[in-house]
Order: C-alpha cells, then sequence, then structure tokens
C-alpha cells in the first residue's frame, strides 16, 4: 500500500476524531459508574455496527464491557485492547478543551478514552484502505481497568486465548515510547499474635507484637533488589538536565512496598499483643515473584521474638508482562515501521504498574502503551491531557505493524 495513501486516509479522519472524542471525554465513567459506563456501551454499539463489527455487551453492573469483532482478509487474529473507565470524572478535571498545540484536557483523556476512540478510527482507516490484513480484529473495550476486576481478568484471558497476538492500546508514552515488560503483583497480609502485659513488671512474660512486626519489615525488605542510589538522583527534571531520558530503566527488578503496619495499641505500658502488616511484592520474572513468595512465608514461619505467631494470607494476584522472543519480535516490527515512516526512533519502555498487558501476555505475544501519547506522570490527576498531534503518525505505525506481522 502506499505510504503516503495510508497517512492522507487517516489524516482525513481527525477532525470527526477529535468530536467523538469530546463526547466520549465528557461522558463521567469513574470506575464503578455504571449508569456513564452503559452510556458508552450503547454508543459503541452504533459506532461498530456502522463500521460492520459485531457488538457483545458484558454488563456485570459495575462496568459495562464491550467486545467488537471485526473480520478480515488476512491469517492470524489480533487483540487489541483499551479501556473506557477513568479514575477522575468531569466534575473534578472539566470538561474536554484542546489548545493550539493539539494538546487535549478533560477526564480520562488520556488514560485512555483517546485511544479508544483510535481503535474505531483504525478499524475505519484500514476498511477504506482495503488493508484488513488480520482474520479478524477483536478490540475489547475493557470498563473496570483502573480497578483490576476479576470479570475483566476473565474476558481478557478468554479473549487472549483465541488471539494470535495482542496489542495493548493504553497510553502512550511520549516520543514513541512503547512498552514491552511490566512487572507482576503479589500483596499479603500479615497478621501477628503476640502475648499482652505490663511494660514494666512482666515483659519476660510477654511477646510484643510491635516489636515482631519491626523485625518482619526489615527481614522482608532484604529481599528488595536496593537503590543504587539516593532517591533524589531519580527526579526526573534532574535527570533530565544530565541529558538521560527516564523510560522505566531505574526502577529495580524487586520491588517491596511496606504499605501499611498497625497495631490497636495505643498505651504506652501495654505491651501489644497484636499488629499488622500489609506488603505489595513486584518483581519483573515470575521465578521471582515465586521465590520472594517462598521467602516471606519462611520468614512468617520463623518469628524472631519468642512467644509471637505470625499467619500470611494472600498471594501472587498477577503474572509479569514478560519481553519473550515472540513479543520482541513484534516490537521490532513497529519499532522498524516508524523509522521507515517517520524517521523516528521508537523508545522502549519498562513499567512497574499493571495493564491488561500482564494478563494477555500469559497467552500471547503482548505489546503496551501504543495508544496516544500521554505524559505519564499526569495521568490521574487534573493536569492530565494527551498529545493528539500524534493521532495520524501512531495510528498509520500501528496500520502497517498489523499489516506486517500478519505476514510474519
Amino acid at each position: 500500500m502506499d505510504s503516503a495513501k495510508v497517512k492522507s486516509t487517516v489524516d482525513a479522519l481527525f477532525d470527526p476524531f477529535v468530536k467523538d472524542l469530546e463526547w466520549l471525554t465528557n461522558v463521567d465513567s469513574v470506575t464503578g459508574n455504571i449508569e456513564g459506563s452503559r452510556k458508552i456501551a450503547q454508543w459503541l454499539k452504533g459506532k461498530i455496527e456502522g463500521l460492520g463489527g459485531s457488538y457483545d455487551l458484558r454488563d456485570n453492573g459495575h462496568g459495562a464491557h464491550v467486545i467488537a469483532r471485526f473480520k478480515g482478509k488476512g491469517k492470524k487474529k489480533v487483540l487489541m485492547v483499551v479501556h473506557t473507565d477513568t479514575v477522575l470524572g468531569p466534575e473534578k478535571v472539566g470538561l474536554f478543551k484542546m489548545d493550539e498545540n493539539k494538546h487535549a484536557y478533560g477526564a480520562g483523556v488520556g488514560d485512555c478514552k483517546a485511544s479508544a476512540v483510535q481503535m474505531l478510527y483504525l478499524v475505519d482507516a484500514m476498511k477504506k484502505l482495503d488493508m484488513e490484513s488480520y482474520a479478524e480484529m477483536i478490540v475489547f473495550f475493557d470498563a473496570e481497568e483502573e480497578m483490576m476486576s476479576e470479570d475483566e481478568k476473565k474476558y481478557a484471558r478468554e479473549l487472549a486465548k483465541e488471539s494470535d497476538y495482542a496489542i495493548v492500546c493504553d497510553t502512550g508514552r511520549p516520543g514513541w515510547g512503547v512498552c514491552t515488560k511490566r512487572k507482576s503483583c503479589g500483596r499479603y497480609t500479615i497478621e501477628i499474635e503476640g502475648i499482652s502485659g505490663h511494660a514494666g513488671n512482666a515483659p519476660q512474660a510477654a511477646a510484643n507484637a510491635v516489636a515482631e512486626l519491626g523485625y518482619l519489615i526489615t527481614r522482608i525488605q532484604g529481599l528488595a533488589s536496593p537503590l543504587a542510589k539516593h532517591p533524589s538522583e531519580y527526579d526526573k527534571e534532574k535527570l533530565a538536565a544530565q541529558g538521560i531520558h527516564d523510560h522505566g530503566q531505574f526502577i529495580p527488578e524487586n520491588a517491596m512496598n511496606m504499605a501499611h503496619a498497625s497495631t490497636p495499641n495505643d498505651k504506652f505500658n501495654v505491651i501489644p499483643d497484636t499488629a499488622k502488616l500489609l506488603v505489595e511484592v513486584r518483581c519483573y520474572q515470575m521465578s521471582e515473584q515465586k521465590r520472594i513468595e517462598e521467602e516471606i512465608k519462611n520468614i512468617c514461619a520463623n518469628p524472631t521474638v519468642q512467644g509471637a505467631k505470625v499467619t500470611c494470607s494472600g498471594g501472587i494476584m498477577m503474572g509479569p508482562m514478560e519481553k519473550t522472543e515472540k513479543a520482541a519480535e513484534l516490537f521490532n516490527i513497529y519499532k522498524k515501521v516508524a523509522k521507515d515512516e517517520y524517521g523516528a526512533d521508537v523508545v522502549e519502555w519498562v513499567a512497574g504498574g499493571l495493564t491488561i498487558g500482564n494478563i494477555t501476555g500469559e497467552f500471547v505475544p503482548t505489546i503496551d502503551a501504543v495508544g496516544i501519547d500521554t505524559e505519564p506522570k499526569f495521568e490521574h490527576s487534573v493536569k492530565e491531557f494527551t498529545d493528539l498531534s500524534v493521532f495520524g503518525s501512531r495510528t498509520v505505525a500501528l496500520i502497517h505493524t498489523i499489516d506486517q506481522f500478519d505476514k510474519a
């Protein structure tokens, strides 16, 4: 297909794309707002059917998930994933607006409503160009991504299992950034049962639950990968002043978060007999996630304070999105397309956060964060914005990537 024709076809869709994005952004669809979610699902129905696709609504009472299917002329099934829920609503962020630089503002405009609308225009452009180089394109409009519900995970697993590869069009990273690795996540609730007593008269007959809590924090934190430098050295502005582009490369391999520590005791002269600790663990490799889980269980089974008992519940809640050989192949195709079409150097990002890419990556090669560019540090805030000037380039790159990967 002539490169100029692809670009002109996509560019001609910009104005209706912006109009649809304005409508979608102004709908309050904070996760759990079922009224707003259903309003979007109904709007998507008209758009999907207008493009000749099939519409499948999965309404669980918390979110109205939509699965669209478009038949093509190729050999492989591609799963595209976006989400329509947001963290903040229009009442906090304001309604849609766009400035002279094509920076758009509004609730969830970048994360990830711009990318959700982009999927509709991706399909439209490929149909207009007769570039339906896929056996089927499945677009999963996830309605609960920000809270990670069990239903959305189930739908994502089902769809990934029937697909050949997945492209998660969550917020694109600035400067042609694409995410190829994401961490797994495990969450643990640790409860300590000690022996209470008078702090002055009976310490020898008591077991201090808070003391054991302190030992546990130290021992478990010791399993984390240490930071090479002081936290202030990783400040983005300071790195930028040194000419260093932060694309996640400084995130430690194994990260430990002592999320919450507590005891109901508030008396100086009472030895506390209960305490609680919440711990989150994130790793790039599933083998490390499993190893650290076993280490935590072993630490809990062998308390330091004599007489204390420790119980540990919870476990691995989501596996990592690992950069497999096939995922690297998909990334390299996208990278070459960007270079050939725009002379751009794609920046490979790694992330510690979770997306549906963590789910799809268990079953099929996956790349992530290839939607419309958004500055990560402003996501989920009143300052969130998205750079709509890349609508054309990002969409063209996806079209050529899908076209070439079907032939790989």
